[in-house]
């Protein structure tokens, strides 16, 4: 049984590269400002006392603010391009990155972490609905998978500015944040080039897309709670252990290279197979890798061999989705599928931190284990349901 009913999409005949790469940029600039952001932000609260469920209530905070603001997309694809969007996104995170340096108060932190999800969104919905609107289908998974590599390499180099730029003074979040704005102003030269636009839709739509595609916005929730959970945890996970802090950024790093890599491999895999089989396969290897990580020391050689390998195969989940999505839907559905990943990312990423958190704090050492469960039920799910 084929849950999902495509809908028919217009071939596109050539693929629109200066969309591609204005999408590609724009992910990869946000994707440095999460990455600094997740693993920095938990650090700094540990080190104030902050138990391991406020840090995943925190991160949670960041989901809940990407949630909310689909309630405006609507309204903003009928005043704005999405090159605009996407530009008024990166602005806005710039503000709260400097938020971040000159404040260290946790109920303001709470407030300007909603407002990041905020404004990210636009970078999320109008990305990668534009993304799948300007890509011929015969390199649609090639496509997603340089989009993917984009986004893992920001991903990559944010928890790498830790350990250079350290922990006090606000610096880390003021040179993000600089990095940002000047991106930021690039793009929206960029984006006057582009000759493709995603189309518009309304509310009404989401229910629609959540009716024809149930699995992919699973896929996507599966995701979202992996990624929070890793993004938020796995630095407290590795230091109580034994690592040091610079050890535990460097973790982070280490999972998004290894998603870097297998992105070029994993585009070729989704353009010359069946692609629920890719995301099946990817969904099998999160259990398994998170799964030994839940025995391997802290400090030993083998963590980052896994971290890689980990960051590979959860990655690979949504790049799957987003070549699905692709393939399966167009026009407003695209678009309404866009909005409707960025709702089951952030619910898989509210509630991934929040309940590992708990459950971190009831049993040390499980960090790992709601992920290892994820990845083997999901999977089964996946092929009970096709």
């Amino acid at each position: 049984m084929n849950p999902t009913r495509p809908l028919p999409t217009p071939a596109l005949a050539a693929t629109d590269w200066w969309s591609v790469a204005t999408v590609t940029i724009g992910i990869t600039v946000f994707a440095v400002a999460q990455g600094l952001t997740y693993p920095l932000i938990s650090l700094l609260l540990a080190e104030r006392g902050a138990s391991d469920a406020m840090v995943g209530l925190n991160a949670a905070a960041f989901m809940l603010g990407l949630a909310t603001s689909v309630l405006v997309v609507p309204a903003l694809t009928r005043h704005l391009r999405a090159g605009q969007a996407i530009v008024a996104g990166l602005i806005g995170a710039a503000a709260i990155l400097v938020g971040f340096a000159v404040t260290d108060a946790l109920a303001t932190w709470f407030v300007l972490r909603f407002a990041l999800g905020f404004c990210v969104n636009a970078i999320y919905v109008f990305g990668e609905a534009w993304l799948n609107a300007a890509t011929a289908d015969s390199v649609r998974g090639r496509v997603s998978g340089l989009y993917g590599a984009g986004m893992t390499t920001g991903f990559a180099i944010g928890p790498l500015a830790i350990p250079v730029m350290g922990t006090d003074d606000g610096l880390a979040f003021a040179a993000c944040a600089v990095l940002v704005s000047l991106t930021a102003f690039g793009l929206a030269l960029m984006s006057r080039r582009a000759s493709v636009e995603p189309d518009k839709f309304a509310l009404i739509d989401l229910p629609h897309f959540a009716r024809a595609a149930p699995l992919l916005l699973f896929l996507v929730l599966a995701f979202g709670f992996v990624d929070g959970t890793v993004l938020a945890l796995a630095p407290l996970h590795l230091t109580a252990g034994g690592a040091s802090v610079s050890a535990a950024a460097i973790f982070i790093a280490v999972t998004h290279m290894g998603m870097i890599v297998a992105q070029p491999f994993l585009g070729l895999l989704l353009d010359r197979t069946d692609r629920w089989r890719v995301a099946t396969g990817c969904l099998v290897a999160t259990g398994v890798v998170f799964g030994l990580l839940i025995v391997v020391p802290a400090t030993g050689t083998l963590v980052w061999l896994l971290g890689a390998l980990g960051g590979a195969a959860f990655f690979g989940i949504y790049t799957s989705a987003l070549a699905i999505l692709g393939r399966e839907h167009g026009g407003a559905m695209l678009v309404a599928g866009a909005s409707a990943f960025s709702l089951a990312y952030a619910a898989g990423g509210m509630i991934g931190p929040a309940a590992t958190g708990l459950l971190a704090d009831a049993v040390p050492g499980a960090t790992f284990a709601p992920v290892a469960l994820l990845g083997f039920g999901g999977a089964l799910l996946l092929i009970l349901r096709r």
